[in-house]
């Protein structure tokens, strides 16, 4: 199995009752892929759906891993999405860039077919997603290292940007930061903190009050644990908390922000939304805001998540300009 698909993410579905027949989902950074059928009698392996088949591979971004220094000198693991029409390492310079961590925070980017990323890429934008430290998958003292500070996770997607400049691989001038859920609340924070650095940030779904997600955290039952698990060994103050919130620093916010909920979001509700758009009433920066009546965290109807990234899309071209690399 994984040595016909050696290139490739496997990620396991689900399997019938005795265990016979087992299925995977398979994707790497430039394929979307498919649900394949492995049979544990036979090891015969059957393709069982494209997914998103209308999407040609030849229109999509290609994507390699990279790593990158922390402030500290740790090497911090990424993946490089550059646009379709870049076919030689030698013409990734002086690229606009999104800068895209994942959510979660306690997840991880894996080789593995995202849209969002390849959505920027066919608009001209590399794209870099870290791993930043509290990320799944590199061992206890890795997680530990993010989990126990999250400004060591900010300050590790920080390096990444500044990354990207030195090398030369970023226009500097054309940077944004961008981010679902965690990432759109590294996205609103880190160009709070470092407005020098991106000329614009897009959130989506994004945590924007800490204090008041742990509050929704602990109506829930075992939520007391899970806010202490999850948000507050993070931070040794409730001044931490306040320091670290978009929602409270939001008049220091400088570039123009893309921001986007669904209303119907039970992983990150939706007045995370609206009291950092009350919030911004204070800030100079230029926003734009969508919602979508009845939507999930994931943006899981298709209506809606076209409209979004038409609406991203626009934006784009308005704070950026368009790339000469776009398709």
């Amino acid at each position: 199995m994984r040595s016909r698909f050696s290139d490739y993410t496997v990620d396991y579905v689900d399997q019938s009752d005795e265990g016979q027949l087992v299925l995977f989902k398979v994707s790497n950074a430039y394929d979307p892929g498919a649900l394949v059928l492995v049979d544990g009698n036979t090891a015969e392996v059957t393709v069982v759906a494209r997914i998103r088949r209308e999407l040609p591979s030849e229109e999509l971004g290609l994507g390699s891993q990279v790593t990158y220094p922390a402030r500290e000198g740790l090497k911090i693991p990424a993946y490089l999405t550059v646009p379709p029409s870049i076919t030689s390492s030698a013409d990734i310079k002086n690229l606009p860039f999104v800068i895209l961590p994942h959510g979660g925070p306690y997840a991880r980017t894996a080789k593995r077919f995202d849209s969002f990323a390849q959505f920027f890429a066919t608009r001209g934008f590399a794209v870099l997603q870290m791993n930043f430290r509290g990320s799944a998958g590199y061992g206890e003292s890795f997680e530990d290292a993010g989990r126990t500070n999250w400004v060591t996770m900010q300050d590790d997607v920080e390096d990444g940007t500044k990354w990207v400049v030195e090398e030369g691989l970023a226009d500097p001038d054309r940077i944004c930061i961008a981010g679902w859920s965690y990432g759109g609340y590294a996205a609103l924070i880190g160009a709070i903190k470092s407005p020098e650095l991106y000329a614009c940030a897009i959130s989506m779904a994004g945590v924007t009050d800490l204090q008041d997600m742990i509050n929704d955290m602990k109506k829930y039952q075992f939520g007391s644990i899970s806010a202490q698990n999850f948000v507050l060994r993070g931070f040794d103050s409730k001044q931490a908390i306040a320091e670290n919130s978009p929602v409270k620093r939001a008049e220091e916010l400088k570039v123009p922000l893309f921001l986007a909920h669904g209303e119907a979001d039970q992983l990150v509700h939706f007045d995370q939304f609206t009291r950092m758009r009350s919030a911004l009433k204070k800030s100079s920066a230029p926003v734009t805001y969508m919602k979508f009546k009845d939507e999930d965290h994931f943006l899981s109807n298709q209506q809606n998540r076209q409209e979004f990234f038409r609406g991203l899309d626009e934006f784009l071209k308005e704070v950026v300009g368009e790339s000469e690399s776009a398709l």
